[in-house]
């Protein structure tokens, strides 16, 4: 596993969130903009990618699935009860507690993870990793704005949620991979296509939405540095010492700490601003974390 290469990866990604910047400050993006195409990617780029990390070549054999999804739905259960104890020691704002809570469980695994994952572990990691992001999409799609809004006592859940894009996207993953049904290469390539054009572009709005932030307020913020650390080690750490402990397979533990190690996931700051709700913590969480992740990523990754 090279830290040389994860380095120059998470490089690249990070440079994409330097140019939404210099966008916005050209005035080629703004509020506006980034609201109508955090939307557009929520609605219908991010589902194409969805669906496509289940049309490669070759699907997740069914014997991956049940260890991967289960360690993955216990350590998401685990953040989630360690997110509402630690946001409260961290975080005295109660306008901006939600925010820590969902930075602390969502990491960004589909847009950063997979490219990560094919430079340390090569293709077959991305097949884990698409069993991940099943209890990963449905938890963030379904529970991500009431988590975001909890911080003022509100837990709020709308059902038609369940049926969001993103959703039924995912919901369409679960039948490919137990049908291991092989889609045809014109609908693969279509999906491929569609879905690559998330990641840049929530990259982008990132960049463009902190581009409305005060530098030194944003830099100034010391229990915004204490989440990252939290995020981008601590939790990557005692997560690999549980695994250690318990019958799970080293391949399978791999993939899974360093997709626990991502930083904050970009969707948090769409969510955000598809559902008017001020996403500047979000911000500020997310362009720390993934700054901090061009170093903490490939430390993981040598570790491993």
């Amino acid at each position: 596993m090279s830290f040389l290469d994860t380095l120059t990866q998470m490089c690249a990604l990070f440079l994409l969130v330097i140019i939404g910047y210099g966008c916005n400050k050209l005035k080629y993006m703004d509020v506006d903009f980034n609201r109508k195409f955090s939307s557009l990617i929520l609605n219908i780029t991010a589902p194409f990618l969805i669906l496509s990390s289940v049309m490669g070549e070759v699907l997740p054999k069914p014997e991956d699935i049940a260890p991967v999804l289960t360690a993955g739905l216990l350590s998401y259960a685990l953040l989630f009860v360690f997110s509402f104890f630690i946001s409260k020691v961290i975080c005295k704002d109660e306008n901006a507690l939600g925010s820590y809570r969902f930075m602390l469980i969502f990491g960004n695994i589909n847009y950063i993870g997979f490219p990560v994952l094919d430079v340390l572990f090569g293709p077959t990691a991305i097949f884990y990793a698409a069993v991940v992001t099943i209890p990963f999409n449905i938890l963030i799609f379904m529970f991500g704005v009431p988590i975001i809004t909890s911080g003022k006592g509100k837990f709020s859940f709308k059902w038609l949620t369940v049926f969001s894009p993103c959703l039924c996207a995912t919901y369409i993953t679960i039948l490919i991979v137990i049908l291991q049904s092989k889609m045809p290469k014109e609908v693969s390539e279509a999906c491929s296509l569609v879905g690559s054009m998330t990641v840049p572009g929530s990259l982008l709005i990132i960049g463009s939405t902190l581009a409305g932030v005060p530098v030194l307020k944003m830099i100034g913020n010391v229990r915004m540095y204490l989440l990252t650390a939290i995020k981008l080690l601590l939790i990557p750490v005692a997560l690999f010492c549980l695994y250690k402990i318990s019958p799970l397979d080293y391949k399978y533990t791999q993939v899974l700490v360093v997709l626990f190690g991502m930083p904050v996931a970009s969707i948090g700051t769409m969510l955000c601003l598809k559902n008017n709700i001020d996403g500047t913590t979000m911000s500020e969480g997310t362009f720390l974390t993934t700054l901090f992740s061009v170093l903490s990523i490939p430390l993981l990754a040598l570790i491993l």
